[in-house]
């Protein structure tokens, strides 16, 4: 079995006075598909943040591969779309993820991102402000910007979110292709979704704590 890209050991986490997660150790390998289930506030989108590293853990500790490259998809929810950029410059804003601050976007991560683009349709918005962008196409301006770095983990919050059934099944088409690049981690409430990823490793997380292979 190769070795794990990243490794949470007996991880704790909380805001304010509650703790969200509670002494959850888990193991994600290379290519690995795995879809997080739980009702709303049980602790999936603090888990997602823990392993992107944008919230340390209360106890416990990540142990991650080195250079590992991440690419997150967060809820729809929790962004402001008024920021004057068009569908262009927010893909390519994926591309800066890992780099140094003097570090330039070269022509192949340019290439990657056009690609990702015309993979999601993207193309014909590519200049257009991301606030006159419909649900179903600011999911995917999200998705091409978290792919843009080439991830080594993809982690999805809730992607399936605002689209209609045809988009949701592009979606999920999309998502299995990528399975052959990148570890993907999916928060998704869709009751039918992990009958569409049969080799998948279905994990609940509910007041804290997980059941379900971890490991």
């Amino acid at each position: 079995m190769n070795s794990p890209l990243i490794t949470l050991h007996d991880v704790s986490a909380r805001y304010g006075q509650r703790r969200i997660l509670d002494h959850i150790s888990l193991a994600i390998a290379p290519n690995e598909m795995v879809i997080l289930r739980g009702p709303n506030g049980g602790g999936k989108t603090t888990l997602l943040r823990l392993i992107a590293g944008l919230i340390a853990p209360e106890t416990g500790h990540i142990s991650r591969r080195p250079d590992l490259r991440l690419g997150y998809l967060p809820q729809y929810r929790s962004i402001d779309r008024d920021f004057p950029v068009s569908v262009r410059q927010t893909v390519m804003g994926g591309l800066l993820e890992g780099r140094r601050l003097w570090q330039r976007p070269d022509t192949h991560h340019k290439a990657r991102a056009a690609a990702l683009m015309d993979r999601l349709h993207l193309t014909p918005l590519a200049d257009r402000p991301i606030a006159g962008l419909s649900g179903g196409q600011w999911q995917r301006v999200l998705l091409a910007r978290a792919l843009a770095s080439d991830p080594d983990i993809l982690l999805l919050d809730e992607p399936d979110t605002h689209l209609d059934t045809p988009s949701r099944h592009d979606l999920y088409t999309f998502i299995q292709n990528e399975c052959n690049r990148c570890a993907i981690i999916m928060v998704s409430h869709d009751k039918d979704v992990a009958t569409l990823f049969p080799t998948a490793r279905v994990i609940v997380i509910e007041n804290g704590r997980t059941t379900g292979p971890t490991l």
